[in-house]
């Protein structure tokens, strides 16, 4: 009995540690080549362009820096987006029901960061491509 109970207990374990993964920060993203063509707000808006296409809620909080929240289901994923007219970043801030724990979190949310990243880029490239 003692047995059946530890083999139990370890195989919660092994599930719940198989749903979480090392957090995501995307560091120091370089944007596309002539992206110096964009003002400041211009990135701005294709980056809350890129976050709201994925039902991200983006908040300014600085001039290069947003907080940007998502919140399917009774998930909450917040992150800060950093960018220059050279790059970007996107780095946890906080979550909700989201297994976070010392560096790991539910690989859900390395999805939506990534997501995030290759939606941002490909706004960003297709306002260079406007401004062109």
């Amino acid at each position: 009995m003692r047995s059946l109970k530890f083999s139990i207990l370890g195989l919660v374990t092994l599930l719940v540690v198989a749903c979480t993964a090392p957090i995501m920060q995307v560091e120091s993203q370089p944007f596309p080549d002539d992206t110096q063509k964009l003002t400041m707000d211009q990135l701005q808006d294709a980056i809350i362009k890129a976050a709201s296409s994925r039902e991200w809620t983006v908040k300014k909080i600085s001039t290069g820096k947003l907080m940007a929240t998502y919140a399917p289901r009774d998930h909450v994923a917040k992150v800060e987006i950093d960018f220059s007219q050279q790059e970007f970043s996107i780095l946890y801030v906080d979550s909700t029901n989201l297994k976070y724990s010392g560096g790991t979190i539910h690989k859900n949310y390395n999805r939506w960061v990534n997501n995030l990243k290759v939606d941002i880029e490909r706004e960003v490239a297709a306002a260079v491509a406007a401004a062109s």
